[in-house]
Protein backbone atom coordinates (compact mmCIF):
# COMPACT_ATOMS: atom_id res chain seq x y z
CA UNK A 1 0.00 0.00 0.00
CA UNK A 2 1.54 3.42 -0.89
CA UNK A 3 1.15 6.58 0.72
CA UNK A 4 -1.92 7.63 -0.60
CA UNK A 5 -3.40 4.77 -0.29
CA UNK A 6 -2.44 4.72 3.79
CA UNK A 7 -3.95 8.57 4.00
CA UNK A 8 -6.76 7.69 1.87
CA UNK A 9 -7.90 4.57 3.91
CA UNK A 10 -6.74 6.13 7.17
CA UNK A 11 -8.61 9.52 6.60
CA UNK A 12 -5.45 11.13 7.51
CA UNK A 13 -5.63 13.58 4.22
CA UNK A 14 -4.85 17.20 5.80
CA UNK A 15 -7.09 20.44 4.67
CA UNK A 16 -3.89 21.44 3.49
CA UNK A 17 -3.12 18.13 1.60
CA UNK A 18 -5.22 18.15 -1.49
CA UNK A 19 -5.43 14.74 -3.29
CA UNK A 20 -4.59 16.34 -6.00
CA UNK A 21 -0.89 17.74 -5.26
CA UNK A 22 -0.36 13.99 -4.42
CA UNK A 23 -1.00 12.74 -7.82
CA UNK A 24 0.53 12.58 -10.95
CA UNK A 25 -1.59 14.16 -13.41
CA UNK A 26 0.95 12.65 -16.69
CA UNK A 27 -1.61 11.53 -19.33
CA UNK A 28 -4.61 12.76 -21.18
CA UNK A 29 -6.05 9.22 -22.14
CA UNK A 30 -5.96 8.15 -18.08
CA UNK A 31 -8.81 9.47 -15.57
CA UNK A 32 -7.39 9.66 -11.72
CA UNK A 33 -10.55 8.73 -9.84
CA UNK A 34 -10.97 8.35 -6.19
CA UNK A 35 -12.31 4.48 -5.80
CA UNK A 36 -14.95 3.71 -3.30
CA UNK A 37 -17.43 1.34 -2.12
CA UNK A 38 -21.13 1.20 -1.24
CA UNK A 39 -23.34 -1.82 -0.69
CA UNK A 40 -20.76 -4.61 -1.86
CA UNK A 41 -20.44 -2.05 -5.57
CA UNK A 42 -17.32 -0.06 -6.76
CA UNK A 43 -17.78 3.91 -7.43
CA UNK A 44 -15.81 6.43 -8.56
CA UNK A 45 -15.35 10.20 -8.37
CA UNK A 46 -12.84 12.32 -10.29
CA UNK A 47 -10.16 13.17 -7.84
CA UNK A 48 -10.00 17.02 -8.79
CA UNK A 49 -13.39 17.34 -7.42
CA UNK A 50 -12.24 15.64 -4.11
CA UNK A 51 -11.10 18.10 -1.46
CA UNK A 52 -10.19 15.58 1.02
CA UNK A 53 -11.69 12.46 2.94
CA UNK A 54 -12.54 12.48 6.66
CA UNK A 55 -13.52 10.14 9.09
CA UNK A 56 -17.43 10.58 9.85
CA UNK A 57 -17.83 12.93 12.36
CA UNK A 58 -20.90 14.40 14.12
CA UNK A 59 -23.44 16.40 12.29
CA UNK A 60 -26.46 18.57 12.84
CA UNK A 61 -29.88 17.37 11.58
CA UNK A 62 -31.90 19.36 9.26
CA UNK A 63 -35.54 20.00 9.35
CA UNK A 64 -37.41 18.85 6.38
CA UNK A 65 -33.68 18.26 4.02
CA UNK A 66 -34.39 15.95 1.32
CA UNK A 67 -34.30 12.43 2.45
CA UNK A 68 -30.52 11.85 1.08
CA UNK A 69 -29.29 14.24 3.40
CA UNK A 70 -28.32 13.18 6.64
CA UNK A 71 -27.43 16.91 8.01
CA UNK A 72 -24.59 19.70 7.47
CA UNK A 73 -21.65 19.88 9.39
CA UNK A 74 -19.43 22.89 9.96
CA UNK A 75 -16.00 22.30 8.47
CA UNK A 76 -13.63 24.98 9.32
CA UNK A 77 -16.04 27.66 9.20
CA UNK A 78 -17.51 26.41 6.13
CA UNK A 79 -21.20 24.76 6.39
CA UNK A 80 -22.11 22.12 4.15
CA UNK A 81 -24.33 19.16 3.42
CA UNK A 82 -23.75 15.78 4.12
CA UNK A 83 -25.28 13.56 1.49
CA UNK A 84 -25.77 9.50 1.76
CA UNK A 85 -24.92 8.22 -1.09
CA UNK A 86 -26.70 5.01 -0.39
CA UNK A 87 -29.45 6.93 0.08
CA UNK A 88 -29.85 9.10 -2.83
CA UNK A 89 -28.98 6.05 -5.05
CA UNK A 90 -31.45 4.02 -4.08
CA UNK A 91 -29.62 1.57 -1.78
CA UNK A 92 -31.21 0.63 1.86
CA UNK A 93 -28.94 2.57 4.55
CA UNK A 94 -26.41 1.52 6.95
CA UNK A 95 -27.69 0.53 10.00
CA UNK A 96 -24.60 1.36 11.69
CA UNK A 97 -22.00 2.77 11.39
CA UNK A 98 -18.70 0.89 10.64
CA UNK A 99 -14.92 1.90 11.21
CA UNK A 100 -14.60 1.67 7.55
CA UNK A 101 -16.73 4.72 6.87
CA UNK A 102 -15.78 8.09 5.05
CA UNK A 103 -16.76 11.22 4.39
CA UNK A 104 -15.38 12.98 0.71
CA UNK A 105 -15.52 16.37 0.71
CA UNK A 106 -16.44 17.48 -3.08
CA UNK A 107 -16.34 20.53 -5.10
CA UNK A 108 -17.53 21.02 -8.14
CA UNK A 109 -18.22 24.88 -9.34
CA UNK A 110 -17.76 26.34 -5.92
CA UNK A 111 -20.43 23.72 -4.22
CA UNK A 112 -19.03 21.95 -1.22
CA UNK A 113 -20.63 18.84 -0.03
CA UNK A 114 -19.61 15.49 2.06
CA UNK A 115 -20.56 12.26 1.00
CA UNK A 116 -20.82 9.51 2.91
CA UNK A 117 -19.94 5.89 1.37
CA UNK A 118 -18.88 2.73 3.31
CA UNK A 119 -15.15 2.19 2.49
CA UNK A 120 -12.46 4.62 0.32
CA UNK A 121 -10.09 2.55 -1.62
CA UNK A 122 -7.71 4.56 -3.56
CA UNK A 123 -6.71 6.43 -6.68
CA UNK A 124 -7.39 4.51 -9.76
CA UNK A 125 -5.70 5.43 -13.11
CA UNK A 126 -8.17 4.33 -15.62
CA UNK A 127 -7.35 4.26 -19.50
CA UNK A 128 -10.43 5.85 -21.09
CA UNK A 129 -10.57 3.49 -23.52
CA UNK A 130 -11.87 0.93 -20.67
CA UNK A 131 -15.13 3.33 -20.10
CA UNK A 132 -18.25 2.99 -21.39
CA UNK A 133 -19.87 6.07 -21.44
CA UNK A 134 -23.54 6.69 -19.83
CA UNK A 135 -25.18 7.12 -23.41
CA UNK A 136 -23.91 4.07 -24.48
CA UNK A 137 -25.05 2.20 -21.42
CA UNK A 138 -28.59 2.92 -22.13
CA UNK A 139 -29.64 4.06 -17.92
CA UNK A 140 -32.86 5.74 -17.93
CA UNK A 141 -32.58 9.49 -16.82
CA UNK A 142 -33.92 9.50 -13.91
CA UNK A 143 -30.33 9.10 -12.09
CA UNK A 144 -28.68 7.76 -15.04
CA UNK A 145 -27.66 11.40 -15.58
CA UNK A 146 -25.22 11.35 -12.59
CA UNK A 147 -23.46 8.65 -14.10
CA UNK A 148 -20.48 9.59 -16.22
CA UNK A 149 -20.19 5.78 -17.50
CA UNK A 150 -18.53 2.61 -16.21
CA UNK A 151 -15.26 1.56 -15.92
CA UNK A 152 -14.09 -2.42 -17.21
CA UNK A 153 -10.90 -2.98 -14.64
CA UNK A 154 -9.53 -6.35 -14.58
CA UNK A 155 -11.40 -8.08 -12.30
CA UNK A 156 -14.51 -5.76 -11.71
CA UNK A 157 -16.97 -3.07 -12.69
CA UNK A 158 -16.56 0.68 -11.45
CA UNK A 159 -19.30 2.68 -11.88
CA UNK A 160 -17.65 6.59 -12.31
CA UNK A 161 -20.25 9.20 -11.20
CA UNK A 162 -20.29 13.08 -12.27
CA UNK A 163 -19.97 14.82 -9.21
CA UNK A 164 -21.11 18.45 -10.99
CA UNK A 165 -24.70 16.46 -11.71
CA UNK A 166 -24.76 14.71 -8.53
CA UNK A 167 -24.96 18.07 -6.03
CA UNK A 168 -27.36 18.88 -9.13
CA UNK A 169 -29.71 16.55 -8.37
CA UNK A 170 -29.78 17.42 -4.31
CA UNK A 171 -30.75 20.99 -5.39
CA UNK A 172 -33.71 19.87 -7.19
Amino acid sequence: MNTLDRKISGGELSPTETLGSLVDFGADDVLQMVSFRLSGEDYAVDVMAVQEINRLSDMTRVPRAPYFVDGVINLRGKILPVINLRKLLGFPPMTVQTEEMRMIVVNAEGSLAGLTVDEVNQVLRIPKDRVEEQTELGIGKALGDVIRGVAHMEDRLVTLLDIGKLLSVRIQ
